[in-house]
């Protein structure tokens, strides 16, 4: 394997000085630099960025830890993000957790082993302690992302999900629904809570009641909804629409909906919050909210630089409005 001696050798310069120039710790031409990398592409030589960050006591490298890598919202989110933070000169490493809280803290003590620079977590958000326990485990800047969690010191980007509630609970009412079945997540879980206190403040203020008979909680899996939908749309007064927070139960609902004969939009209408799924190649395709995923990242990335650059400011939390797509799965009634 090559090391930073074979470097030395090629660009017949001393160890010193290739340390010096790979690591930026003391001035050198642009001449010299340039030998010195030139070596290192010759030598095959790939410096350690743990050992250099120990080294130089700083890191151009971002951790970024969500609670589930196969959700598609999670695949965009780390695209996104990684864009962002390389146009600010910052790598980025990545971990997922199964929703799993010791995972998490597990890798967020990896993470600051490798001396990163600083973490964006989508919090598991799981117990009462959650919020002292997250403040503990992250030694490093850090900001939230998608979840926020209530009296925490970091600062935090997510949905706006009071709006997107109200874009998808009004769009409904104008359809003529009153009748709305509506799946909720895990409690707990502020995406979830928002959307539903959302939802049930438009109700209100439009004098609709909702119908605690078409409240499904904790229905936040494929099997949940599968099973969920398939007993609504077995009691006497059945909904006449479903709204689904995420993309499990938007699969569930339309599997279930189908087991038992029933189609969308001519039996039942569907929308969703979760727009990161194929809509377009659906039939019918769906209509759902759009999360600003590219702005949720910039913001966040942001706010992550700033507090590396040692912003000391009250923690903020910066709500991006997601947009409604309207599409072919929700008509009047």
């Amino acid at each position: 394997m090559p090391t930073i001696r074979d470097v030395a050798r090629i660009a017949n310069v001393s160890i010193t000085t290739v340390s010096a120039t790979l690591n930026g710790t003391a001035p050198v031409s642009e001449e010299l630099r340039a030998r010195v990398w030139a070596a290192v592409e010759a030598a095959g030589y790939h410096p350690d960025p743990v050992a250099r960050n120990l080294r130089r006591g700083v890191s151009d490298t971002v951790g970024l830890i969500v609670p589930d890598i196969a959700t598609p919202w999670a695949a965009h989110l780390a695209k996104a993000m990684q864009s962002a933070l390389s146009g600010r000169g910052y790598n980025m490493l990545f971990a997922s957790n199964e929703d799993d809280p010791e995972r998490e803290f597990r890798e967020i003590e990896l993470f600051s082993a490798h001396r990163v620079a600083g973490l964006i977590v989508a919090p598991t958000s799981h117990g009462p302690d959650y919020a002292v326990r997250l403040a503990a485990a992250i030694r490093t800047p850090a900001v939230l992302v998608d979840r926020v969690i209530p009296g925490s010191r970091f600062d935090a980007v997510a949905d706006d999900n009071h709006l997107g509630a109200q874009l998808v609970t009004r769009h409904l009412l104008t359809l003529g629904h009153r009748d709305i079945a509506f799946l909720v997540g895990r409690p707990g879980i502020s995406p979830s809570d928002e959307r539903f206190d959302g939802f049930c403040q438009t109700m209100a203020a439009a004098g609709v009641s909702v119908r605690d008979d078409l409240v499904r909680r904790s229905c936040y899996k494929f099997d949940h909804a599968f099973t969920a939908v398939q007993q609504l749309m077995n009691i006497g007064a059945p909904p006449t629409a479903i709204a689904c927070i995420n993309i499990a139960q938007l699969l569930g609902t339309m599997a279930g909906l189908k087991n038992i004969g029933l189609s969308v939009p001519h039996d039942v209408s569907v929308i969703s919050f979760d727009g990161f799924h194929p809509a377009e190649g659906w039939a019918p395709s769906i209509t759902s909210l759009h999360q600003d995923i590219a702005t949720i990242s910039a913001r966040a990335s942001e706010r992550l630089m700033a507090r590396i650059a040692g912003d000391d400011a009250a923690p903020e939390v910066i709500r991006i409005p997601p947009r409604l797509q309207i599409r072919e799965s929700c008509v009047a009634v």
